[in-house]
Parts: C-alpha cells; sequence; structure tokens
C-alpha cells in the first residue's frame, strides 16, 4: 500500500477499497523519519480529521475529486494556512502563515490530505537541506549521504514511502538534484514562479514583483503522479497570467521510434562521472533499441559561460531583493567562498545581481532573451536533449562545502551541485529528470531531458514511454 502511486489510491478510494483514514494512518505509522528528518512539519491532527470526513458515505461533495483522500506532502516554503514557514531562517522562526500559497489550495480542492510539509536548507540555498531551525535531511539510500536541495526533504519523503508525491520548487536544481539523488521522476516546468503563488521567498510582507529562474513542481516515483499532481496544480490561472496552456505543436509520443534526442555529458570541461555516463548510455541505447535516433552534441563553451554567468547574475537580484546593502554584502561573501573553487567565472555577474542595479537588470534580462533564443536553435534539429543533472551521485554530508569526491578526481562544490542544472533554469526551460537505476553502490542516478518552453506534456509523454522501458523507482532497502 505504502508504495502505492497517489494515481492508484485516488482509484482505490474512490472505489472503497479501503477508507482515507486507514490510508493516512499507513504513512503515520512510518517510523522512518526520525532517521531521515524528511518532514518537519506534521499536520496529523487535521489529516485524521479530514480523512475520517471524506470517509463518511455522505460526502458527496467530495467523492470523485482527482486527489480524493490522497496524502501528499509539501515543502516547507509554501504557506499553509496555520503552520510555520520559516526557509530554516531564524528571523522567520515565528512566522505562521494566515493563508495557503495557490498550490495547496489547490492541492486541498482536488481533495488531497497534506501529510506535513517537508525539510529545506536556510533561505532555499544549497543543494543540501540543513539549517538552524531542523535537523539535516538525510538520504534514505544511505543516511550518510544527502537527499539534495532544496527539496531535500521532499525527496526522502517520497523515496522513503512518508507520502505519495511532493510539490517542491527550483530556482537551481532544487527539484532536479533531490529527484535524482534519491531515484524519483522530478519535473520542473518552464518558468513559472510569480509573486502571488503563496512561496517563501520572497520574504513575507515584502511585496517584492521580480520574479526569475524559479518554478514550481511535483516529485514522484511515478510519471502518472508527476502528470496528476501537473494536471491539479498548474490549471491556467488568467488572472494573474500564469500557468497558461499554450500550445506548441511539440510532439507528445506515443512511441520512441522516430524521436530525435540528442546529448552532452560534459559542460565546461567538467565531464560527467562514469555512473553518470553509464545511466545517458543506458537510456540512449533504450532509445536506439526503439527506433529512436541519438545524437551526441557539445554546447559551446563560449555559450555556456555565458548561460552560467546570466542565472548567477538573476540569482542575485532575486536572492538580494528582500535584504538590505549590509546583508547583501555578507550574502556575497558567502558565495564568493565557493565561487573561488569553481569553474563557474561568476564572480563579477553576481556581484552585479546582488547591486540591484537597475541597469545591470535590465542588460541581464536582455541577455537572458538572447541566450533563450539562441539556444531555441537545437531543437530545429533535435525533439529532446539528454544531460546530466549532477556528475555524480549523492555525496556524504558536506556542510563545510568542501570539493566533492568524483572517480577519484576533486570536483568543486558548487560545479557538482549547479553545473548542469543551473542552466536550464537561465534558459526558462521545462526538465523532466527520469531514473536510469542504482550504481554498485547502491545509489541512485538521474538524467534530465529538457525540450522547449511549454512542452510539460510532451515530456510526461516521454517519461510514461521511458517508464514502460524499465526506468522506474527502485525503493531503498531501509530497516
Amino acid at each position: 500500500m505504502i508504495y502505492d502511486s497517489a494515481h492508484s489510491h485516488a482509484q482505490k478510494l474512490q472505489s472503497r477499497d479501503y477508507t482515507s483514514a486507514d490510508l493516512v494512518d499507513a504513512y503515520y505509522r512510518r517510523t522512518l523519519n526520525p532517521k531521515l528528518n524528511a518532514i518537519v512539519i506534521s499536520n496529523e491532527t487535521e489529516a485524521k480529521q479530514l480523512a475520517a470526513k471524506l470517509d463518511q458515505e455522505n460526502d458527496f461533495e467530495n467523492l470523485g475529486k482527482p486527489l480524493y483522500g490522497v496524502p501528499v506532502t509539501v515543502k516547507e516554503s509554501f504557506k499553509m494556512r496555520g503552520t510555520p514557514t520559516t526557509i530554516n531562517y531564524p528571523p522567520l522562526k515565528n512566522y505562521i502563515a494566515d493563508q495557503d500559497s495557490v498550490i495547496v489550495r489547490r492541492l486541498r480542492d482536488a481533495g488531497a490530505i497534506i501529510l506535513g510539509k517537508t525539510n529545506i536548507p536556510t533561505l532555499l540555498s544549497d543543494s543540501q537541506t540543513f539549517g538552524p531551525l531542523y535537523p539535516t535531511a538525510n538520504n534514505p539510500y544511505d543516511v550518510s549521504r544527502i537527499p539534495g536541495g532544496s527539496t531535500g526533504g521532499g525527496a526522502a519523503a517520497v523515496a522513503a514511502g512518508l507520502t505519495t508525491f511532493e510539490i517542491g520548487s527550483d530556482i537551481g536544481g532544487s527539484i532536479r538534484n533531490p529527484s535524482h539523488y534519491c531515484g524519483l521522476y522530478g519535473l520542473k516546468p518552464t518558468h513559472n514562479s510569480h509573486q502571488q503563488d503563496g512561496h517563501v521567498p520572497p520574504l513575507p510582507g515584502k511585496n517584492m514583483g521580480f520574479a526569475a529562474l524559479s518554478s514550481t513542481g511535483p516529485l514522484a516515483r511515478s510519471v502518472s503522479d508527476i502528470e496528476l499532481a501537473y494536471n491539479v496544480i498548474y490549471a491556467p490561472r488568467p488572472e494573474y497570467r500564469r500557468f497558461l496552456d499554450i500550445k506548441t505543436g511539440h510532439p507528445e509520443p506515443e512511441s520512441l521510434s522516430g524521436l530525435r534526442f540528442a546529448y552532452y555529458d560534459e559542460l565546461l570541461g567538467l565531464q560527467a562521472g562514469k555512473d553518470v555516463q553509464a545511466g545517458i548510455q543506458k537510456l540512449t541505447s533504450r532509445i536506439e533499441a526503439a527506433g529512436g535516433s541519438v545524437t551526441k552534441i557539445s554546447i559551446d563553451t563560449q555559450l555556456s559561460e555565458r548561460i552560467v554567468q546570466t542565472w548567477a547574475r538573476l540569482f542575485g537580484f532575486v536572492a538580494g531583493q528582500d535584504f538590505g546593502w549590509a546583508t547583501r554584502k555578507i550574502m556575497k561573501f558567502m558565495f564568493n567562498r565557493d565561487i573561488k573553487h569553481s569553474r563557474l567565472n561568476a564572480k563579477k555577474a553576481l556581484a552585479e545581481g546582488l547591486s540591484l542595479n537597475f541597469k545591470a537588470y535590465s542588460n541581464a534580462l536582455y541577455e537572458q532573451q538572447e541566450l533563450i533564443a539562441e539556444f531555441h536553435r537545437k531543437f530545429e534539429e533535435y525533439d529532446f536533449i539528454l544531460s546530466p543533472t549532477s556528475p555524480g551521485p549523492a555525496f556524504e554530508h558536506n556542510h563545510k562545502h568542501r570539493d566533492i569526491m568524483l572517480d577519484g578526481q576533486a570536483v568543486a562544490y558548487l560545479d557538482y551541485c549547479f553545473m548542469f542544472v543551473s542552466i536550464y533554469n537561465a534558459l526558462e526551460l521545462p526538465v523532466l529528470t527520469v531514473p536510469s537505476g542504482l550504481n554498485s553502490q547502491g545509489l541512485p542516478i538521474g538524467i534530465s531531458i529538457t525540450a522547449p518552453h511549454h512542452t510539460e506534456r510532451s515530456l510526461i509523454a516521454l517519461g510514461k514511454l521511458l517508464e514502460n522501458e524499465g526506468f522506474v523507482f527502485q525503493p531503498p532497502e531501509l530497516s
């Protein structure tokens, strides 16, 4: 029951094969959370009350909703009325949300039962999940390793069977890296976050109007749950000009035959490790055997540098807009410690963003659009592009951001965590992370697949085909 999909649970609850109360209780009876620190805010009292209400025979108002009685979790950064939204940041430790984010509201309206909120790093600004307010989150495949960040607690919860699916957010791999490290499917949609969606940051009460790079999206053990979550949460919101249903004409494939794939495994001189290369090879071999074409490509060094620098510049504007000059100087110092060891030539770009200079901001938007147009030309030749998510598997906890060993070589922390994912935030492209299997240590490896803007339906259709080809979630061996 625990590892059944949300889609399966919804069907069985509709047909009364079991009750929502029994299902919710089964998830709460899991005793793994103290070992993983995945869920940091429990919603148990409200969840059990709602489950009992839904199980009443005369509750026809809810019967038939797509997530009727299905337990889910959301990232701590989404406002949920009556619960903390601290983003692991001490100045917000006493902040209690007075309203639901649009995503929480849509989950509730669809009949979902929210089990709780999941662990995140401070200010969502790390690829690990730790901070002063919550204990360090652990990877269910090896608790000495990270589950990723910033949706690390959510990925650990889904992989460990503490929930059905999770809703996360992604400004620099925060959906995709956790999915990769925890063996899940994860969808980062085309850039879709906005200031009125109830996500923090921006900090409560600031009323900042600039959003860039970030997307909100689901992590799940199956593509059917990715699709279910996507359908529920991203119905058009025309009053804010968001989540619009844009028709692109891109194929929603029914077969791998005839599809054109490209892949790359190196960026700015950083080569994917042997485990990730094996995952890409496994995926491309299966595609070719099914009649698809696969071509290895490279991303021009100059183009890559421009994209990464644009990401860093825009990240500086997003991260800095909530804070005064003194705090932004501290942020600059902290980020520069990591940049100093990195291939990412982004020190100047990040400083420009943190300056909040309007001219630099305008130049960054101009450059971003030029880069989007230039990269988009690749989709004239290929339907989908495959790439590493991270160059290797989940690494051991590393709060000091020391270099990470990959196949006997030291890789700078920023390069390992952000090199392959940040470019798609800068380009605002949708990405589906797909599990390719476990390495020799039993650690998951996920491969990322991108397509043109607003082609989430195409990526979901492709994900179903790959799932049928054996690219599936493999549960951790937990005790």
